[in-house]
């Protein structure tokens, strides 16, 4: 089951898919989207949601129905928003997401001890990274964020923060022939962790996993989450 709600955080609102298992297994996801703001997962949320898990995927500020103002440097304290909504629900929480959601998920995890770890989906390395290696992301990014300064460099640093995860898990997925995150960046990542971070290579398929079979991808991403804690059946 699916519900749209709005979690509070501070002085704004954030705007939530709220996928619901009929029973749950003790595990939350808290998950989001990339600078694009589209909702492109949905069927990997449903698909967890009836292995039991709880998964809570906002729309970072400034995006969609979220209040507030689109802020780069807020995305790892509003995904953190999420997972406190879902541990104050009893649940044990890792943080997941997509593009730039998928780099500030490994940041998020790195920035709170008391979330089991993270997966991030076709993160990049660093902001001035992606800015020299994909150029007609700059445009973009400044219509939806404006001028950046210090703190969105530094928050946008997957090779600063996500070395510090472990000893908890990290898992970074990216397909090989991805166009706007080039795979580089996820071996950067990976090898910033000195073998600390796992690396999903997955051969050809695009930037947003569109063109690939998903099906047995979310069954191994099933296995990580539940592994944490003992219980694969």
């Amino acid at each position: 089951m699916m519900l749209s709600v709005h979690i509070r955080h501070a002085e704004i609102f954030l705007s939530c898919r709220l996928f619901l298992p009929k029973r749950s297994n003790g595990i939350g996801v808290a998950y989001s989207h990339g600078w694009g703001g589209a909702h492109v997962f949905d069927d990997l949320h449903s698909a967890l949601a009836g292995w039991g898990f709880t998964v809570a995927s906002i729309e970072q500020r400034g995006y969609g129905a979220s209040t507030g103002k689109a802020r780069l440097s807020a995305w790892p304290e509003d995904l953190g928003a999420a997972a406190t909504w879902l541990q104050q629900r009893g649940l044990q929480v890792w943080a997941a997401g997509l593009s730039t959601g998928g780099t500030m998920a490994l940041v998020t995890a790195a920035k709170r001890p008391d979330l089991l770890g993270a997966i991030a989906i076709s993160p990049f390395a660093t902001l001035e990274r992606i800015r020299e290696d994909y150029p007609g992301c700059r445009e973009i990014l400044r219509k939806r964020f404006g001028r950046f300064g210090p703190a969105d460099f530094a928050t946008a640093d997957a090779l600063r923060w996500a070395p510090r995860i472990a000893p908890r898990r990290a898992v970074v997925l990216h397909c090989t022939a991805d166009q706007t995150v080039p795979f580089a960046h996820a071996e950067a990542i990976r090898d910033a962790g000195r073998r600390k971070i796992e690396l999903w290579r997955i051969e050809g398929g695009d930037h947003r996993l569109e063109t690939i079979n998903r099906a047995p991808l979310f069954t191994r991403i099933r296995r990580v989450l539940t592994t944490q804690r003992g219980d694969l059946r």
